[in-house]
């Protein structure tokens, strides 16, 4: 990543000894975790003055980094990894339909104000498979509607989506079409909603994906194959597919892109089409600011179809805002 040094009689919107210090603080994880990667590769007759002095000359892209300071935590038997990002946002506010729970004959009523929130963790199985670079990862995310001040129908979950999966990813660089890969991976991915019946929604993927890094913009391409499923017998049957047309609004693919921006901000988006003349799509767009040492301010927009399994086929605009516990990079 390109290190942007900051000067310490510049000013600007925020407080300056918080950006000051965080661009610090990364830029020592950063030697650390490429201390940690080097040490036992160096050379016997290098010092560790010198693998530091080359540590502190080394300035690789966001995602470079991001791998070294992983590889580095992968020594301590008690770490978990985070994947995507990890966030609260205690106020978001959406106008969302109450017709995917009509069909379960329950009464709802449902506020436009609710909490949101995600979980996402991964666990390095192993490295270095039939090559360098070569790693199995597993991983799990969960996202969560909570209608936390919905007092009069008990602050129930409206929903939460489930996503484990399992990762083949190789991080080895190379040439496509003369754009540098920095990452490839191939997943198995299962994505619920943890319901029954009429509000049951799931789907299984084969994912693969292709990230590039340059400078301090990171962006991926995701394209995906679902795994077909038997048709239901009965709309409240327990076996078959829950949701057959979710393609139609999901489509077979997104496109995601990170950009680091100076004093340790971020903006990252997400975008979905479907390809077909009715055409549906999505944008989710985040920026995160730093707060504290390991804090940061996240504000999320989203707009269009798909923003949780139940609401697949519903468009929806939501805007959030909190705090992100953990960042893309």
């Amino acid at each position: 990543m390109a290190h942007h040094v900051i000067a310490k009689d510049y000013y600007f919107t925020f407080p300056h000894e918080l950006a000051y210090f965080s661009s610090e603080k990364q830029k020592e994880d950063q030697i650390d975790a490429c201390l940690s990667s080097n040490v036992t590769s160096a050379e016997g007759t290098m010092t560790v003055e010198v693998l530091r002095e080359f540590c502190n000359e080394v300035q690789p892209n966001p995602l470079n980094q991001r791998m070294e300071l992983e590889k580095s935590a992968d020594n301590n038997p008690f770490a978990l990894i985070p994947y995507k990002p990890n966030y609260i946002l205690p106020v978001t506010y959406s106008q969302g339909s109450n017709d995917p729970y009509k069909s379960n004959n329950k009464e709802y009523d449902f506020d436009d104000v609710e909490i949101q929130f995600q979980v996402s963790l991964k666990y390095i199985v192993a490295e270095d498979v039939i090559k360098s670079g070569f790693d199995v990862l597993l991983a799990f995310t969960s996202v969560s509607w909570w209608q936390g001040y919905n007092s009069d129908s008990s602050s129930p979950f409206r929903e939460t989506n489930y996503e484990p999966e399992m990762i083949f990813q190789y991080s080895e660089p190379w040439d496509l079409f003369g754009l540098p890969v920095a990452i490839t991976a191939l997943s198995l991915n299962h994505q619920s909603n943890g319901q029954s019946g009429s509000l049951s929604r799931s789907w299984n993927r084969i994912i693969g994906t292709i990230a590039f890094a340059h400078d301090d913009v990171v962006w991926a391409v995701r394209g995906w194959w679902r795994v077909p499923e038997d048709e239901k017998l009965t709309p409240d049957s327990s076996q078959g597919d829950d949701n057959p047309d979710i393609e139609k609004y999901l489509g077979y693919g997104d496109l995601n892109m990170v950009w680091k921006l100076p004093y340790s901000n971020s903006l990252d988006f997400k975008l979905r089409n479907n390809l077909r003349s009715d055409n549906k799509g999505s944008i989710q767009v985040g920026w995160s600011f730093p707060l504290s040492k390991h804090l940061f301010g996240y504000v999320e927009y989203f707009n269009g179809y798909g923003e949780s399994l139940i609401y697949y086929d519903q468009h929806v605009s939501r805007i959030g805002v909190g705090f992100r516990l953990t960042n893309w990079l």
